[in-house]
């Protein structure tokens, strides 16, 4: 018992030098640190210094992102990342013909045009029950987060979103609706529209047509109902038909919104102009750069230090 209680005593008092050891340590080197700073201020105050000019010089070279919400309409989805692709393609050719055909100019401001899907897999699923149970499907094999995000499903989002990063700040007309105009380029989806918009005319005329019957057998089974040979059925009647002109009247006014967004084939929903790009370092060097130099001064500084004590180690 009495070597147990001797080998714990050790062990107590060996765990207690290390941790003051370790304290001593810590202190230690947060002074050298200190006394490190103050010998060295000039130098970290010069590179300091040094990281906040440079970085403000940095800096002017501003970069902004014209964003553009849209909705592609007649299953024109993938044709909108097509076209898209298709302007990138030209911008990194700098064919400067093409874009003056369009009607873009100074198409040297463009430095990249993106187009990428608004999040909006709720709606995705809830405007067609097979999207839903393709989506169901999918997650059976794979991970539902992925899944969302994944290229194929996004691009059958409702809206998007067409970024345009240039160089400096510009106007709509030069760049924007030319851009915009070349979207709704495309004959087959022109005559899509047309179809479109002519069976919502006819479907919203013949709502009309049917809710002006209705009303005609409301009024007739209203007068009915007034005299004392009403039945149960005809009471019924009048309220099936009521509930049904509800129907077609939201019907129709659905329609007419719908008419609103086939008015283009890739209908624009929001244009916002020269938003300042503050994304990864833009707009961040004169925050960055100090500290980066210091740093990198600290690192050189002490890789010296080794090294120094390595050399005398191998010459000792």
């Amino acid at each position: 018992m009495s070597t147990n209680s001797q080998d714990q005593e050790i062990d107590l008092g060996q765990i207690g030098t290390g941790i003051k050891n370790l304290l001593n340590g810590i202190i230690n080197s947060f002074f050298d640190f200190i006394f490190f700073v103050k010998k060295k201020l000039v130098i970290i105050g010069g590179l300091f210094v040094l990281g906040i000019v440079l970085g403000f010089f940095l800096d002017k070279d501003l970069s902004y992102n014209q964003e553009i919400s849209v909705i592609p309409n007649f299953g024109s989805n993938d044709y909108l990342y097509t076209k898209t692709a298709f302007l990138q393609s030209r911008l990194k050719e700098n064919d400067a013909a093409f874009f003056k055909s369009i009607g873009v100019k100074n198409h040297q401001k463009i430095s990249n045009i993106k187009a990428e899907a608004i999040n909006g897999v709720f709606s995705f699923i809830g405007s067609n029950e097979q999207n839903f149970e393709l989506l169901k499907l999918m997650a059976e094999d794979g991970n539902l987060t992925e899944i969302i995000k994944d290229d194929l499903t996004s691009k059958n989002y409702y809206s998007h979103n067409i970024t345009v990063a240039t160089s400096e700040k510009i106007n709509q007309k030069e760049i924007i609706d030319p851009i915009l105009k070349y979207y709704q380029e495309n004959t087959f989806y022109q005559k899509q529209q047309v179809i479109h918009q002519e069976n919502i005319d006819e479907k919203i005329k013949f709502n009309d047509s049917l809710v002006n019957q209705i009303d005609g057998l409301i009024v007739k089974l209203s007068d009915a109902k007034s005299s004392s040979n009403v039945t149960i059925s005809e009471n019924s009647s009048i309220t099936t038909l009521i509930n049904k002109k509800d129907e077609l009247i939201k019907e129709s006014q659905n329609l007419k919104l719908n008419k609103g967004e086939y008015e283009q084939i890739i209908k624009v929903i929001n244009v916002s102009l020269n938003n300042l790009n503050t994304k990864g370092f833009n707009n961040k060097m004169k925050l960055l750069l100090p500290f980066l130099f210091v740093f990198l001064y600290f690192v050189a500084f002490t890789f010296n230090n080794l090294y120094k004590k390595q050399l005398a180690r191998i010459k000792g």
